[in-house]
């Protein structure tokens, strides 16, 4: 008796008549493998054929065949419908798939309501990261429900907020440090008057969705949701520096910093706030601690966020991203080895 391998899995037992017929039909491929029963060892079946003196040929369609069978194969070639279930989980993919296609093309129907059409985009852009990081990062405890809590409601504050605090002095005295040319100065600008604020807002309702939660929240969780809260607020800065700003430099640098604004400084905002939820979570869980990881928790994320801002798109700037991202990287791998760290201190 005899056993077939395709890729990892096995079948079988099969005698060798019931290994020829499947072979002639095309149910077992040239590239199978096949071994005995009383061996672990495999050889392809063009081996096994060859050594028994096997000399059989598997049904190939000839040129002449191929309108027939083209008509034969209508309905799968022309209507992949039918096979489509009901099931939203099981066509999810299809839905996605869709999104990716259609939402761009939405953003076309907008184009004469440039803050439309860039929030479309903006979302466009923040959805492809949050299904990436969803496959990377999120665990069973993660909840749609929340995702959704956490993204608009973020979206909706940062835009109250700043509707505000653009329009108040502390506003102005921002603007007077930020655009100093003294590093201390526009650092302290961009601490007091930029990341601070901003690594709140993404982590209030972060914070809020932890705090409330029935269940104990895993570090990893925690990540998730916070860069979630950050991808939500990049859409925000994204259209906001698209509709002012971006207007103002000439064409090869407004496509320029509209692309990176819409693909990638998204994802820096999603870091730090990652990086807040992480020491956020720790606070609720190592309770010893709890106002020492609250306190971090904000000053980390907001002096790299300072720090880039400071420095912008140089050496320096690239080195806070790609440390910003290594310690993140690091809690989201060893959280466990962190943890017990902490314990034996």
């Amino acid at each position: 008796m005899f056993y077939i391998k395709r890729n990892t899995q096995e079948f079988g037992p099969y005698d060798a008549k019931q290994i020829e017929s499947a072979y002639i039909s095309g149910n077992i491929l040239k590239r199978d493998l096949i071994r005995h029963d009383k061996t672990d060892n495999y050889i392809s079946i063009v081996e096994f054929l060859d050594i028994n003196s096997i000399h059989i040929q598997q049904e190939e369609e000839k040129f002449s065949d191929v309108l027939f069978n083209l008509l034969k194969l209508q309905s799968i070639i022309i209507n992949p419908f039918r096979y489509i279930s009901s099931s939203i989980k099981e066509n999810k993919i299809v839905y996605v798939l869709l999104a990716i296609v259609l939402i761009p093309i939405a953003a076309l129907f907008f184009s004469e309501i440039p803050i439309i059409s860039y929030s479309i985009y903006g979302f466009y852009f923040a959805s492809i990261w949050a299904l990436i990081i969803y496959k990377i990062i999120a665990t069973e405890q993660t909840e749609i429900r929340i995702i959704i809590v956490i993204a608009s409601s973020t979206i909706i504050a940062t835009i109250l907020f700043f509707a505000v605090y653009t329009k108040s002095p502390a506003w102005e005295i921002r603007e007077s440090f930020i655009n100093s040319d003294q590093f201390l100065v526009k650092f302290a600008g961009m601490f007091f008057g930029v990341a601070i604020i901003e690594e709140l807002l993404k982590q209030t309702f972060v914070y809020l969705s932890i705090a409330r939660s029935k269940i104990v929240l895993i570090p990893r969780t925690a990540i998730f949701y916070g860069m979630i809260a950050g991808l939500s607020f990049g859409i925000f800065e994204g259209v906001e520096y698209q509709m002012g700003p971006n207007k103002t430099f000439d064409i090869n640098n407004n496509y320029y910093l509209n692309i990176i604004r819409l693909t990638s400084l998204p994802f820096f905002h999603a870091i730090w706030a990652g990086l807040g939820a992480y020491f956020a979570s720790l606070s609720f869980i190592e309770l010893r601690y709890k106002y020492s990881f609250r306190i971090v928790g904000v000053l980390i994320p907001a002096i790299l966020h300072a720090l880039y801002n400071t420095f912008g798109l140089n050496m320096y700037g690239i080195l806070v991203i790609i440390f910003s991202t290594i310690s993140l990287t690091v809690y989201v791998t060893k959280s466990d080895l962190i943890g017990e760290q902490i314990n034996s201190l």
